[in-house]
């Protein structure tokens, strides 16, 4: 690895359920400025959106609620069984977040780690904009269990989701770092800092 002192970016990706999510937070508490994609991305499917009407022309009025807001399980529903509206929503959306993301990571001040979470991270080509590449795995079951409590998501639609994705053996072959993450919090935390010391080794 070598010297950096302007800004570090360390993508983050992973399988639905790996907790890539929490990875990136341990990070921050260590001391990383947090992007998550994710977070950018749902707000284009708020009730504050700035694109309900393309979401409406893209996938019809059944994507807004009773209130006008934009119904993020009705959307997953029609993009998930539709790859070229998926597809359509992805240009959408994903450029709004680029720039969003890009504005935040200019504006960081010299010296910053910063960890950005992006479940398509190679997908999308963003690990072009990384220093580091970081997967987090876990075993598929575990992986699809954590995806049910967290969104009731059903394992039909689990695996409708995962196979839109890069295989997770593709994702490890491209990635800098690998963290496992089968057992506990405190292990995916111990993992996590070690990541976090290894690179902030060589700030400059």
């Amino acid at each position: 690895m070598k010297a950096w002192k302007e800004r570090f970016v360390l993508g983050i990706t992973g399988m639905m359920g790996s907790g890539k999510s929490t990875a990136a937070r341990f990070l921050e508490e260590a001391g990383a400025f947090r992007i998550s994609a994710d977070h950018i991305a749902k707000f284009y499917t708020s009730a504050e959106s700035p694109i309900k009407e393309e979401l409406v022309t893209l996938l019809g009025q059944g994507v807004l609620d009773l209130q006008g807001v934009p119904d993020r399980k009705a959307i997953a529903k029609i993009v998930f069984s539709d790859a070229k509206k998926l597809q359509a929503l992805n240009e959408l959306i994903h450029p709004l977040v680029r720039k969003q993301t890009r504005e935040l990571l200019t504006s960081q001040k010299q010296g910053t780690f910063i960890a950005w979470e992006v479940p398509l991270l190679f997908e999308s080509g963003a690990h072009l904009e990384c220093d580091a590449t970081l997967s987090v795995v876990t075993e598929e079951h575990l992986a699809e269990k954590r995806v049910w409590q967290r969104d009731n998501l059903d394992a039909a639609a689990y695996q409708a989701r995962i196979a839109k994705q890069m295989p997770i053996k593709k994702k490890i072959e491209l990635s800098d770092f690998i963290i496992e993450n089968n057992t506990s919090p405190e292990s995916l935390k111990q993992q996590c800092m070690g990541i976090y010391n290894k690179i902030m080794q060589y700030r400059g």
